[in-house]
């Protein structure tokens, strides 16, 4: 790991030398999003405006631990901010259920309005998330950015995929069983966002659900949880979380 704390014009020419390199990748999925950030140069100057605020607050910090600390805060805030996206694209929603769900996540918006504007936050929010994991992984060489940050990515797309089925079910569509399952992903992401940010503390509790994550062809039934009650305003306390996080989490 390095010693000196890194600057923030290095921060930026390292995140403009991976989406270039992404623009040249035969991963498809980082390739497309590079693509469409380099298509017009107002696409362009919005992400590097919003990237270089994102860099700056990482660069504020004197030391490298806390650079490390701040990064890993920052990807955390991106997963959540390009989840919607995600889901909309990998589970083909469309029709009415898709106007459904931008109406939840965009209250006072037309539905036009806000699958566009869904989608250049999404394009910018990867493209950030991918140089994020690379100064990450690459010139900080934090683990957190391997299998931690990956788990808690997978995990909170399992999470956001099930509260939205939650939000308009199908009649017969889901179980009582399988609904009850949010309040134990949304403690599983807290416990796994406390290892993120906590490396040191987490290490021990990292191998252990290493071990336990391990394939070993035996299976265990999940216990049934009580949903969670709901607000003074009906919405219920994942709902508010994930309006939490698309409002305050990310800034557009």
């Amino acid at each position: 790991m390095y010693r000196s704390a890194i600057s923030h014009a290095r921060l930026m020419r390292e995140s403009t030398d991976r989406v270039e390199s992404a623009l040249h990748s035969e991963d498809d999925k980082e390739h497309l999003v590079a693509q469409r950030l380099s298509e017009s140069p107002k696409t362009w100057q919005i992400w590097e405006n919003e990237h270089s605020g994102l860099m700056r607050h990482v660069a504020d910090y004197s030391v490298l631990r806390n650079q490390a600390g701040a990064l890993r805060q920052t990807a955390l805030r991106l997963i959540h901010g390009k989840a919607l996206f995600e889901y909309l694209r990998k589970k083909e929603v469309r029709g009415t259920a898709r106007s459904q769900i931008m109406a939840h996540f965009y209250p006072t918006r037309g539905y036009q309005y806000a699958v566009i504007a869904e989608h250049g936050a999404y394009v910018r929010k990867a493209c950030s998330f991918l140089c994020a994991s690379h100064v990450g992984t690459g010139l900080v060489q934090d683990p957190a950015f391997l299998d931690p940050m990956q788990h808690y990515e997978d995990l909170y797309a399992e999470y956001f995929d099930l509260y939205c089925r939650t939000l308009f079910p199908k009649p017969g569509a889901e179980s009582a069983s399988e609904l009850s399952l949010l309040p134990l992903l949304k403690h599983q992401l807290n416990e796994w966002r406390w290892i993120i940010l906590n490396p040191r503390q987490s290490l021990p509790q990292v191998k252990r659900e290493r071990e336990i994550r391990r394939t070993t062809g035996d299976t265990q039934r999940l216990p049934i949880l009580k949903l969670p009650p709901k607000n003074s305003a009906g919405e219920s306390q994942d709902s508010a979380a994930l309006r939490s996080f698309k409002d305050g989490g990310v800034h557009r």
